[in-house]
């Protein structure tokens, strides 16, 4: 069963203290075995321990006074307003797979339905700036997995996470998503709508405490537990530098297979995927593919004949009282992203009344915004 509320604000004393993440919390426990014993310990001895020292061993023992108490209040409060539990490795709804990581987490913050981590899991992960034909590929992959009856495991970060994520409850199946930062926080901020139906239809996890911002340094160590949800790693789309890549390693560590899409020649979205499938990926062009490996030959879906078949995309037209400019940046846009220069030198607008025309784009949710100053028609 998950932590009785007073047990939880306990341990939240602990994991509220600044600087003090999962692996440092994890060593506290370990060497001293309860909360309690962890802040009336000599701050000498807490100083003396990997990665501690004098300052944040003063930080530990703060946690004893009433300013810890109060942050371990707030952050329970916290929780409850999203209907989150915490779970330590003595519960019996803790993943068993994550007992095997040389560094489990020791409290582990879950929203939803806790029995889909006894779910079988397939990963699917890939580049936040997906083409359309990724983010249909995604979003088929996912649905067909979901229907037979494996749980999509992903991010929840904006692209190939949140496709793959969307496509499975559509599809009416389970789906976790591990996150990079506390759970009563929602990133990216145009995601809120899929957080809100994650809690109520699915599983939010995170090792992260409440208040946790998504920090950079957070996602690659989260990936460890995406990986260790699922029996493979499918690989959708990946640039040559991304953080799927770490996904990847931490599969390959712990004995998963990994599957990759193949996309086209040049694409600098798949030039890490097809680099996986140089390296021995298993290529995959349907559901089947994944279930041949993992179930053997003549494992048929069970709606069947389905494969990857990426429909056309879907383009809003242009509404008629759109600006000159707006019009003239709108028909610039494809579904693949643009980089703003690109867009700059295609119509021959201004970069600063360019950036006005695409505030009003997107406004309008005719275009969205992508990191690294690129756009996309919606």
């Amino acid at each position: 069963m998950p932590l009785a509320p007073a047990a939880l604000e306990s341990l939240l004393r602990l994991a509220m203290v600044p600087h003090v993440g999962p692996g440092r919390f994890a060593t506290l426990m370990a060497r001293f075995g309860s909360v309690d014993r962890a802040i009336a310990a000599p701050q000498k001895e807490i100083a003396a321990l990997p990665a501690f020292g004098p300052e944040l061993a003063r930080r530990v023992a703060g946690a004893g006074t009433p300013e810890g108490r109060e942050r371990a209040r707030a952050a329970a409060a916290s929780l409850a307003r999203v209907g989150a539990v915490g779970i330590t490795p003595d519960d019996a709804a803790y993943p068993e797979p994550f007992r095997r990581l040389p560094d489990p987490p020791f409290l582990l913050f879950a929203c939803g339905d806790l029995g889909l981590l006894e779910k079988r899991g397939i990963a699917v992960v890939g580049t936040r700036s997906p083409t359309a034909y990724g983010r249909s590929a995604a979003a088929s992959l996912s649905g067909d997995l979901a229907r037979e009856g494996y749980a999509v495991v992903s991010g929840m970060a904006r692209g190939i996470d949140s496709a793959a994520h969307a496509a499975a409850l559509d599809a009416g199946g389970a789906t976790v998503g591990v996150l990079g930062h506390g759970i009563d926080r929602v990133y990216p901020p145009e995601n809120r709508r899929l957080f809100e139906r994650m809690r109520r239809e699915a599983l939010l996890v995170s090792e992260l405490a409440p208040g946790e911002e998504p920090l950079a340094g957070n996602f690659p160590r989260r990936n460890r537990l995406i990986a260790a949800l699922s029996a493979g790693v499918l690989v959708v789309e990946m640039g040559e530098k991304s953080g799927a890549r770490h996904t990847v390693e931490y599969a390959l560590e712990q004995g998963k297979d990994v599957f990759a899409v193949p996309g086209p020649i040049g694409s600098p979205a798949s030039a890490g995927t097809n680099q996986l499938l140089k390296e021995g990926a298993r290529l995959v062009t349907s559901a089947a593919d994944i279930l041949e490996e993992l179930h053997g030959v003549g494992h048929d879906l069970r709606p069947a004949g389905i494969a990857f078949n990426p429909p056309p995309p879907i383009r809003r037209e242009a509404p008629a009282d759109l600006a000159p400019e707006e019009a003239s940046v709108l028909t610039a846009l494809a579904p693949e992203p643009r980089h703003v220069d690109d867009l700059a030198v295609q119509t021959g607008i201004p970069t600063h009344r360019l950036l006005t025309a695409l505030l009003g784009l997107e406004l309008r949710e005719l275009a969205e915004a992508l990191p690294g100053k690129q756009f996309r028609r919606c």
